[in-house]
């Protein structure tokens, strides 16, 4: 039978920042499954574990306007997926100087090296659903909802946009914006709730540890699927309108303590639970995100049930030392 062949895709070579972060090698092998030739950059050191396997690699710091123009002189890319950034709230509390350097000096310093070397370039910013704060809302939150940014993660994001956006209305930049809310999966660091669960329970049904520490387990939170949301960043790379704005989001949100019982159910056992107080927050909700503008223009939708993540979750966590 004959089989006609894919089309090329729209921009034939993409650039990754930040491609050594669990959602960068992610997004490297849904481009590349999708006809994409992908080039790589972060900061990781040429070698290191966190850049193995990654193609055509080039360490660079965000910090070095001149080594950024180089690399986009030397890379000759059709687009930029931008996802370096320091994106761990605490640690952007912890050394503001820093984020404001990385998050947001380096991205306009991207920005000038795509209009010097690469001016007709696709960049797609990836940004964060913290820009919408975390105030109540009656309705689920669009684009063109306000912006509260509660941290100083989520307000270098904010700046970030509006001067893309800027320079999409004054130079022409072909700039994409979107706006992730939670996502987790296989390779993400323990530092974050799923991930983490995940581990603790596992530990404790294989008697490594005597209980399950935990934090608040009233909160609730929405947890897409990183596959899902970098298959999103596709999509938009390829089909996102010029100076758009798009969420990305998971429909359906979960309570953390909820959440555990499910790892609890698909790990099959049941151990201890344990408050720790170092884990303690505040009681709050994840807001309702529409997605609907994102569904419309690119055909997007979930492919991977909150079970899927989860049961994969704990065989990333199987594998792990």
């Amino acid at each position: 039978m004959h089989t006609e062949p894919s089309p090329a895709p729209r921009f034939p070579r993409v650039l990754v920042t930040g491609a050594a972060g669990f959602v960068g090698h992610h997004l490297v092998r849904e481009l590349e499954a999708a006809g994409h030739t992908v080039l790589t950059t972060d900061a990781a050191p040429a070698g290191s574990p966190a850049a193995a396997g990654l193609p055509s690699y080039a360490p660079v710091d965000l910090r070095d306007a001149a080594a950024l123009q180089t690399l986009v002189r030397d890379a000759r890319p059709d687009a930029v997926v931008h996802l370096a950034a320091i994106s761990y709230v605490p640690d952007n509390a912890h050394d503001p100087a820093l984020a404001l350097c990385v998050n947001i000096g380096g991205t306009w310093a991207l920005a000038d090296a795509l209009r010097a070397e690469a001016p007709h370039a696709r960049l797609l910013f990836v940004s964060t659903a913290q820009v919408y704060g975390t105030a109540p809302a009656a309705a689920p939150l669009r684009e063109d909802s306000p912006l509260l940014p509660l941290s100083l993660y989520a307000v270098t994001k904010v700046a970030c946009e509006r001067f893309l956006l800027a320079r999409h209305a004054v130079d022409g930049l072909d700039a994409v914006v979107a706006r992730p809310g939670n996502h987790t999966g296989p390779g993400q660091s323990p530092k974050f709730v799923a991930p983490a669960f995940a581990r603790k329970v596992l530990d404790a049904l294989a008697g490594r540890a005597p209980s399950v520490r935990v934090g608040n387990l009233d909160s609730v939170r929405s947890f897409a699927d990183v596959r899902d949301v970098v298959r999103a960043y596709r999509l938009l790379l390829e089909r996102g309108a010029s100076g758009g704005v798009y969420n990305v989001a998971a429909s359906a949100n979960v309570r953390i303590g909820d959440l555990l019982d499910r790892l609890f159910a698909l790990a099959g056992g049941r151990a201890p639970i344990e408050a720790d107080p170092a884990l303690w927050r505040p009681t709050d909700a994840c807001q309702d995100i529409d997605a609907s503008r994102l569904r419309a223009d690119t055909g997007w939708e979930p492919l991977l049930s909150l079970d899927d993540t989860l049961r994969d979750l704990l065989e990333d966590a199987r594998r792990r030392p």
